[in-house]
Protein backbone atom coordinates (compact mmCIF):
# COMPACT_ATOMS: atom_id res chain seq x y z
CA UNK A 1 0.00 0.00 0.00
CA UNK A 2 1.54 3.33 -1.04
CA UNK A 3 1.60 6.44 1.08
CA UNK A 4 -1.43 7.91 -0.70
CA UNK A 5 -3.56 4.85 -0.02
CA UNK A 6 -2.43 4.81 3.56
CA UNK A 7 -3.43 8.44 3.91
CA UNK A 8 -6.88 7.76 2.41
CA UNK A 9 -7.37 4.76 4.68
CA UNK A 10 -6.38 6.78 7.71
CA UNK A 11 -8.69 9.62 6.68
CA UNK A 12 -11.56 7.18 6.18
CA UNK A 13 -10.95 5.65 9.58
CA UNK A 14 -10.93 9.07 11.20
CA UNK A 15 -14.12 10.03 9.36
CA UNK A 16 -15.81 6.82 10.46
CA UNK A 17 -14.68 7.45 14.00
CA UNK A 18 -16.02 10.99 13.91
CA UNK A 19 -19.37 9.79 12.56
CA UNK A 20 -19.56 7.11 15.25
CA UNK A 21 -18.82 9.64 17.98
CA UNK A 22 -21.37 12.08 16.58
CA UNK A 23 -24.08 9.40 16.32
CA UNK A 24 -23.26 8.11 19.79
CA UNK A 25 -23.35 11.62 21.21
CA UNK A 26 -26.64 12.30 19.47
CA UNK A 27 -28.16 9.13 20.92
CA UNK A 28 -26.86 10.04 24.36
CA UNK A 29 -28.44 13.49 24.15
CA UNK A 30 -31.74 12.06 22.92
CA UNK A 31 -31.78 9.49 25.73
CA UNK A 32 -30.91 12.16 28.26
CA UNK A 33 -33.74 14.36 26.96
CA UNK A 34 -36.17 11.45 27.12
CA UNK A 35 -35.14 10.78 30.71
CA UNK A 36 -35.50 14.47 31.55
CA UNK A 37 -38.99 14.57 30.04
CA UNK A 38 -39.95 11.39 31.91
CA UNK A 39 -39.14 13.22 35.15
CA UNK A 40 -41.46 16.09 34.26
CA UNK A 41 -45.22 16.20 34.85
CA UNK A 42 -47.53 16.25 31.86
CA UNK A 43 -49.19 19.62 31.19
CA UNK A 44 -52.34 20.38 33.14
CA UNK A 45 -54.31 20.47 29.88
CA UNK A 46 -53.30 16.91 29.04
CA UNK A 47 -54.15 15.73 32.54
CA UNK A 48 -57.65 17.22 32.20
CA UNK A 49 -58.07 15.66 28.74
CA UNK A 50 -57.21 12.23 30.17
CA UNK A 51 -59.68 12.65 33.03
CA UNK A 52 -62.43 13.90 30.71
CA UNK A 53 -61.98 10.98 28.32
CA UNK A 54 -61.95 8.59 31.29
CA UNK A 55 -65.23 10.05 32.57
CA UNK A 56 -66.90 9.31 29.22
CA UNK A 57 -65.74 5.69 29.46
CA UNK A 58 -66.79 5.54 33.13
CA UNK A 59 -70.33 6.50 32.19
CA UNK A 60 -70.40 3.54 29.83
CA UNK A 61 -68.99 0.82 32.06
CA UNK A 62 -70.44 1.97 35.42
CA UNK A 63 -73.92 0.75 34.53
CA UNK A 64 -72.54 -2.53 33.18
CA UNK A 65 -70.70 -3.15 36.45
CA UNK A 66 -73.75 -2.29 38.53
CA UNK A 67 -75.93 -4.64 36.49
CA UNK A 68 -73.39 -7.46 36.70
CA UNK A 69 -73.01 -7.22 40.48
CA UNK A 70 -76.80 -6.99 40.91
CA UNK A 71 -77.07 -10.19 38.89
CA UNK A 72 -74.41 -11.87 41.05
CA UNK A 73 -76.21 -10.73 44.19
CA UNK A 74 -79.55 -12.01 42.98
CA UNK A 75 -78.17 -15.29 41.72
CA UNK A 76 -75.94 -16.15 44.65
CA UNK A 77 -77.37 -14.17 47.56
CA UNK A 78 -74.22 -12.13 48.23
CA UNK A 79 -74.39 -9.94 51.30
CA UNK A 80 -74.68 -6.22 50.59
CA UNK A 81 -71.21 -5.72 52.05
CA UNK A 82 -69.64 -8.25 49.69
CA UNK A 83 -71.62 -6.88 46.74
CA UNK A 84 -70.27 -3.43 47.59
CA UNK A 85 -66.71 -4.79 47.64
CA UNK A 86 -67.23 -6.35 44.21
CA UNK A 87 -68.66 -3.14 42.76
CA UNK A 88 -65.84 -1.00 44.14
CA UNK A 89 -63.06 -3.37 43.15
CA UNK A 90 -64.40 -3.88 39.65
CA UNK A 91 -64.92 -0.17 39.05
CA UNK A 92 -61.47 0.81 40.33
CA UNK A 93 -59.81 -1.90 38.24
CA UNK A 94 -61.68 -0.87 35.09
CA UNK A 95 -61.04 2.83 35.66
CA UNK A 96 -57.31 2.21 36.10
CA UNK A 97 -57.30 0.18 32.89
CA UNK A 98 -59.09 2.94 30.98
CA UNK A 99 -56.88 5.76 32.31
CA UNK A 100 -53.71 3.80 31.57
CA UNK A 101 -54.88 3.18 28.01
CA UNK A 102 -55.66 6.86 27.41
CA UNK A 103 -52.37 7.91 29.04
CA UNK A 104 -50.34 5.56 26.86
CA UNK A 105 -52.06 6.79 23.69
CA UNK A 106 -50.98 10.29 24.62
CA UNK A 107 -47.38 9.19 25.24
CA UNK A 108 -47.40 9.94 28.97
CA UNK A 109 -45.81 7.65 31.52
CA UNK A 110 -47.49 6.75 34.80
CA UNK A 111 -44.86 8.77 36.67
CA UNK A 112 -45.49 11.84 34.51
CA UNK A 113 -49.20 11.64 35.26
CA UNK A 114 -48.61 11.11 38.98
CA UNK A 115 -46.38 14.18 39.08
CA UNK A 116 -49.06 16.20 37.31
CA UNK A 117 -51.67 15.07 39.84
CA UNK A 118 -49.50 16.21 42.71
CA UNK A 119 -48.80 19.54 41.05
CA UNK A 120 -52.40 20.32 40.07
CA UNK A 121 -54.38 18.45 42.71
CA UNK A 122 -55.99 21.64 44.03
CA UNK A 123 -56.61 23.19 40.62
CA UNK A 124 -60.31 23.91 40.09
CA UNK A 125 -60.32 22.56 36.52
CA UNK A 126 -58.70 19.30 37.59
CA UNK A 127 -61.12 19.02 40.51
CA UNK A 128 -64.03 19.56 38.13
CA UNK A 129 -62.80 16.73 35.89
CA UNK A 130 -62.40 14.46 38.92
CA UNK A 131 -65.87 15.45 40.09
CA UNK A 132 -67.36 14.19 36.84
CA UNK A 133 -65.78 10.78 37.41
CA UNK A 134 -66.99 10.75 41.02
CA UNK A 135 -70.53 11.28 39.78
CA UNK A 136 -70.12 8.18 37.62
CA UNK A 137 -68.78 6.21 40.59
CA UNK A 138 -71.46 7.17 43.10
CA UNK A 139 -74.46 5.25 41.71
CA UNK A 140 -72.37 2.16 41.05
CA UNK A 141 -70.85 2.02 44.53
CA UNK A 142 -74.20 2.70 46.17
CA UNK A 143 -75.79 -0.18 44.30
CA UNK A 144 -77.98 2.04 42.13
CA UNK A 145 -76.04 1.48 38.92
CA UNK A 146 -77.82 -1.63 37.73
CA UNK A 147 -79.71 -2.26 34.57
CA UNK A 148 -82.77 -0.50 35.88
CA UNK A 149 -80.85 2.68 36.76
CA UNK A 150 -81.62 6.01 35.19
CA UNK A 151 -80.75 6.27 31.52
CA UNK A 152 -80.83 2.53 30.89
CA UNK A 153 -82.90 1.11 28.10
CA UNK A 154 -85.46 -1.62 28.78
CA UNK A 155 -84.36 -5.02 27.52
CA UNK A 156 -86.49 -7.76 26.03
CA UNK A 157 -87.26 -10.65 28.40
CA UNK A 158 -85.04 -13.70 28.00
CA UNK A 159 -86.88 -16.79 26.81
CA UNK A 160 -86.31 -19.98 28.78
CA UNK A 161 -85.61 -22.80 26.28
CA UNK A 162 -87.91 -25.86 26.56
CA UNK A 163 -84.94 -28.06 27.43
CA UNK A 164 -84.26 -25.97 30.55
CA UNK A 165 -86.77 -27.72 32.78
CA UNK A 166 -86.99 -27.39 36.53
CA UNK A 167 -85.00 -30.59 37.02
CA UNK A 168 -82.39 -29.47 34.51
CA UNK A 169 -82.11 -26.12 36.30
CA UNK A 170 -81.34 -27.90 39.55
CA UNK A 171 -78.69 -29.97 37.76
CA UNK A 172 -77.14 -26.75 36.46
CA UNK A 173 -77.16 -25.19 39.92
CA UNK A 174 -75.52 -28.25 41.48
CA UNK A 175 -72.87 -28.18 38.74
CA UNK A 176 -72.34 -24.48 39.50
CA UNK A 177 -71.88 -25.20 43.21
CA UNK A 178 -69.44 -28.07 42.62
CA UNK A 179 -67.34 -26.04 40.18
CA UNK A 180 -67.26 -23.06 42.51
CA UNK A 181 -66.00 -25.17 45.42
CA UNK A 182 -63.47 -26.93 43.19
CA UNK A 183 -62.06 -23.71 41.74
CA UNK A 184 -61.97 -21.87 45.06
CA UNK A 185 -60.20 -24.67 46.97
CA UNK A 186 -56.64 -23.93 45.71
CA UNK A 187 -57.26 -20.19 45.93
CA UNK A 188 -58.29 -20.44 49.57
CA UNK A 189 -55.31 -22.71 50.29
CA UNK A 190 -52.97 -20.14 48.76
CA UNK A 191 -54.69 -17.42 50.78
CA UNK A 192 -54.20 -19.37 54.01
CA UNK A 193 -50.47 -19.56 53.29
CA UNK A 194 -50.33 -15.84 52.53
CA UNK A 195 -52.08 -15.00 55.80
CA UNK A 196 -49.15 -16.48 57.73
CA UNK A 197 -47.04 -13.50 56.70
CA UNK A 198 -49.82 -10.99 55.92
CA UNK A 199 -52.77 -11.63 58.28
CA UNK A 200 -55.08 -9.03 56.69
CA UNK A 201 -54.75 -10.26 53.09
CA UNK A 202 -58.05 -11.15 51.37
CA UNK A 203 -59.15 -12.63 48.07
CA UNK A 204 -59.21 -10.00 45.36
CA UNK A 205 -62.87 -9.71 44.30
CA UNK A 206 -61.66 -9.63 40.71
CA UNK A 207 -60.71 -13.30 41.21
CA UNK A 208 -64.34 -14.07 42.04
CA UNK A 209 -65.51 -12.14 38.97
CA UNK A 210 -63.15 -14.03 36.67
CA UNK A 211 -64.03 -17.33 38.34
CA UNK A 212 -67.75 -16.80 37.88
CA UNK A 213 -67.20 -16.06 34.20
CA UNK A 214 -65.19 -19.27 33.90
CA UNK A 215 -68.03 -21.27 35.50
CA UNK A 216 -70.60 -19.57 33.27
CA UNK A 217 -68.56 -20.60 30.24
CA UNK A 218 -68.42 -24.17 31.61
CA UNK A 219 -72.21 -24.21 32.06
CA UNK A 220 -72.70 -23.04 28.49
CA UNK A 221 -70.24 -25.66 27.18
CA UNK A 222 -71.83 -28.52 29.12
CA UNK A 223 -75.52 -27.63 29.07
CA UNK A 224 -75.81 -25.05 26.29
CA UNK A 225 -77.47 -22.40 28.51
CA UNK A 226 -76.37 -18.80 28.95
CA UNK A 227 -76.28 -16.96 32.28
CA UNK A 228 -79.32 -14.97 31.23
CA UNK A 229 -81.30 -18.12 30.43
CA UNK A 230 -80.39 -19.72 33.76
CA UNK A 231 -81.47 -16.61 35.66
CA UNK A 232 -84.71 -16.43 33.68
CA UNK A 233 -85.37 -20.07 34.65
CA UNK A 234 -84.68 -19.26 38.31
CA UNK A 235 -87.42 -16.62 38.09
CA UNK A 236 -89.77 -18.80 36.06
CA UNK A 237 -89.65 -21.71 38.49
CA UNK A 238 -89.43 -19.56 41.63
CA UNK A 239 -86.23 -21.34 42.64
CA UNK A 240 -85.32 -18.81 45.32
CA UNK A 241 -88.47 -19.68 47.27
CA UNK A 242 -88.65 -23.37 46.30
CA UNK A 243 -87.57 -25.72 49.15
CA UNK A 244 -86.18 -28.10 46.51
CA UNK A 245 -83.48 -25.52 45.63
CA UNK A 246 -82.81 -24.37 49.19
CA UNK A 247 -79.77 -26.58 49.82
CA UNK A 248 -77.96 -25.91 46.55
CA UNK A 249 -78.57 -22.15 46.69
CA UNK A 250 -77.35 -22.05 50.31
CA UNK A 251 -74.29 -24.05 49.25
CA UNK A 252 -73.39 -21.51 46.55
CA UNK A 253 -74.14 -18.52 48.77
CA UNK A 254 -72.08 -19.80 51.69
CA UNK A 255 -69.14 -20.65 49.43
CA UNK A 256 -69.04 -17.17 47.93
CA UNK A 257 -69.63 -15.28 51.17
CA UNK A 258 -67.01 -17.34 53.02
CA UNK A 259 -64.50 -16.72 50.25
CA UNK A 260 -65.05 -12.96 50.25
CA UNK A 261 -64.97 -12.65 54.04
CA UNK A 262 -62.01 -14.97 54.64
Amino acid sequence: MNARNVAFAAAAAVAAGVVYVMVHERRRKVKKEQQRRAEQPIPKEMLIEILQEASVEAARFAEQIGAWVAKMQGEHGLTEENAHVLRQQRFESKLDEVINGIRQRKGASEKMMDLAFRQHMEDKDVQAALGTIRRQIAPTLSGRGGASGSGSQPTAPVRVPPSLTKDKLKEVMVFNAVQLEKELAPIRKELAEAKKSTPNVKINPQVIIDLQQKISDAVRARFGFSDEQVMAAVDKFGAKEDPGFKDVLARITNTLNNALST
